[in-house]
């Protein structure tokens, strides 16, 4: 269910709620004032994308290639070269 955040015009305190898109809030949870005291704040939406297979993928790539650099910077260190 998504949230809402609510501002009361007669307390003005500002609190967050759950509730159905279609159901509307009746009251301020702060001072119990009722509905026309009540001023909804607009909020950004936040919607979770299912990871993709190949994004999947990518990533694991990544850190395996991570991990293969960092063995091979360890080696390079430990070596004593000629000069």
């Amino acid at each position: 269910m998504p949230r809402y955040v609510y501002e009361c015009s007669n307390c003005k305190g500002q609190f967050q709620t759950v509730h159905g898109m279609s159901e509307e809030q009746d009251m301020c949870e702060l001072c119990y004032s009722f509905v026309s005291k009540l001023k909804r704040i607009p909020q950004m939406t936040y919607t979770k994308t299912k990871e993709t297979e190949s994004a999947q993928r990518v990533k694991e790539a990544i850190n395996d290639n991570r991990e293969i650099l960092k063995q091979a910077s360890k080696e390079a260190k430990d070596n004593i070269y000629d000069g």
